[in-house]
């Protein structure tokens, strides 16, 4: 099930559901279409159908089913004509660096010792401020000082149940679903920061955090290693990989991050496969992101995340 955040003339926060109409993807108001069938109540929001667990899934999925029997466009709207939400408000982010094989192949070339080190023990990263995430179709300012502006398509995982380093369950059962996420990359000020051993202001200025559009459920991701994720600007296609080529996979990434005490929600992000701009050679300046341009990242099965740099 794929499921989606947004406003429209209803209100200001909508929980849509995808559903097929005709041949086209629509997402069904669970509001409109709870008050229209009556009786037990369904959640109204994407936390409340996070929180609410299995109870609230089967809920949901019963509401779906009687939607989409009837297709009442009174309940329906178009995903080409809502304002679209950050799937989830705003939570915590962490993001893993260097996660792909090919991708800490390319950024290590030149440092074999390096190469050898990174990822001995557990994973790199850093924290995406949650005030930097923006939603589908975006517009979003590269900043004054920057012109090695990089994007970086990534699959991010949204926490279901709260978890912690005391906790003794799966951390795969901790995953909720999965969303679309370009991390998109100062890379004049990542690069000093990294000479200081730190990662903060070179991902995450405003705006630096694409997310969306749709919350694809794991119940309906039996492998997430076989996800597909690409990247293209301008229509011309820059990154493409799946997920059997990550060092730590999604459990593990749970489990680590779990000691920071992880809340339904939250958010954890795989890092990014090979074909960034600045391991382009011999000059990346070319393929760094610049006003103008269109990016569209997308995950086989989840959607196309768009996003307009101005």
């Amino acid at each position: 099930m794929r499921i989606a955040r947004y406003t429209s003339a209803a209100g200001p926060e909508r929980l849509g559901i995808v559903t097929v109409v005709s041949g086209r993807e629509m997402l069904v108001d669970a509001v409109k279409a709870g008050g229209g069938r009556g009786g037990p109540a369904t959640p109204t929001s994407v936390m409340q159908l996070i929180e609410g667990g299995a109870a609230a899934m089967d809920a949901i999925r019963e509401l779906l089913a009687w939607a989409a029997d009837r297709q009442d466009p009174l309940w329906l709207d178009n995903p080409d004509s809502v304002q679209w939400l950050t799937p989830v408000p705003e939570k915590s982010m962490f993001c893993a660096g260097r996660n792909f094989g090919r991708h800490k192949l390319e950024s290590m070339k030149g440092s074999a010792a390096n190469t050898s080190t990174l990822h001995s023990d557990f994973p790199t990263g850093f924290v995406k401020l949650g005030r930097t995430l923006v939603p589908h179709k975006s517009r979003v300012k590269r900043p004054d000082d920057v012109l090695s502006f990089d994007y970086e398509v990534e699959i991010a995982l949204v926490l279901g149940k709260a978890i912690d380093a005391r906790i003794e369950i799966d951390p795969a059962s901790a995953i909720f679903g999965y969303t679309i996420f370009n991390d998109l990359s100062a890379r004049e000020w990542q690069l000093r920061e990294m000479q200081n051993g730190m990662l903060m202001l070179g991902k995450n200025f405003p705006g630096f955090g694409p997310i969306g559009p749709y919350i694809l459920t794991a119940d309906d991701v039996p492998d997430p290693t076989a996800l597909v994720l690409w990247l293209k600007v301008n229509g011309e296609l820059r990154q493409h990989s799946d997920c059997r080529d990550l060092i730590f996979g999604f459990p593990e990434m749970v489990a680590f991050w779990a000691r920071f005490g992880l809340v339904p929600g939250d958010l954890i992000s795989t890092g990014t496969p090979e074909g960034v701009a600045l391991h382009h050679r011999p000059d990346p300046r070319a393929w760094y992101l610049k006003p103008g341009d269109r990016v569209e990242a997308g995950v086989d099965g989840i959607g196309v995340l768009e996003t307009f740099i101005v």
